[in-house]
């Protein structure tokens, strides 16, 4: 029992060594930057919506990172997806890193960076509906309101989806920023994560005489 307690208490006191060391970022902030009136738009015929029309989209994007006292951020990785991790593979998922001059060569405790990025848009994850599937339920939502269904498709209606990113910021020590000698095993990262709102056209299907 004592032997367990011993183990129990010595690997209690290594996790909570480890933490402590690696809790090297004070913050990292991912946020939409300016207003965004540019929309989406969805295609649509007789039968209802079809396709995403737009073919990619312009984000506003502000990249924020801080550093605790004696660590230096050396490197972020933006994402259009879930589980950013700088130093893993993005799977064909939309992604973009900064790293060198580019976030001040190690030097820097606190990086600021905006970003506008051209994505497209079959590589945008979507938080929620996708834009056709958003102009589906309006259509859904119209109809239970009574009107018909060749009513609805005869007019152009906006509404909202949500793209998903995340900002994945990696910190290190003074020393080993500087020299550029950082790595998975010399650093530690935190992430932070934006569901980012896009209107959304749902083009006419039908003419209004149809």
């Amino acid at each position: 029992m004592t032997r367990k307690l011993f183990v129990a208490s010595a690997l209690c006191a290594a996790l909570t060594s480890t933490a402590s060391a690696k809790d090297w970022i004070e913050t990292v902030q991912l946020t939409k930057d300016g207003i965004d009136v540019v929309p989406i738009e969805v295609s649509a015929n007789a039968g209802g919506y079809t396709t995403i029309k737009t073919p990619s989209h312009r984000f506003l994007l502000r990249l924020h990172a801080r550093a605790t006292s004696g660590e230096r951020i050396v490197a972020m990785k933006l994402g259009a997806y879930k589980g950013v991790r700088y130093f893993e593979a993005s799977g064909g998922n939309w992604n973009q890193t900064f790293t060198g001059r580019n976030v001040g060569a190690g030097t820097k405790r606190t990086v600021t960076l905006e970003t506008r990025p051209v994505i497209p848009t079959a590589r945008i994850t979507w938080h929620g509906p996708t834009p056709r599937q958003a102009c589906e339920a309006n259509l859904a939502k119209q109809r239970a309101k009574g009107l018909r269904k060749s009513e609805v498709l005869a007019k152009t209606w906006t509404v909202t989806a949500h793209a998903t990113f995340e900002l994945d910021a990696v910190a290190a020590r003074k020393g080993k920023a500087q020299s550029n000698k950082w790595s998975l095993a010399n650093t530690t990262n935190q992430r932070d994560g934006l569901t980012y709102p896009l209107q959304v056209r749902c083009n006419a299907g039908l003419s209004k005489s149809s």
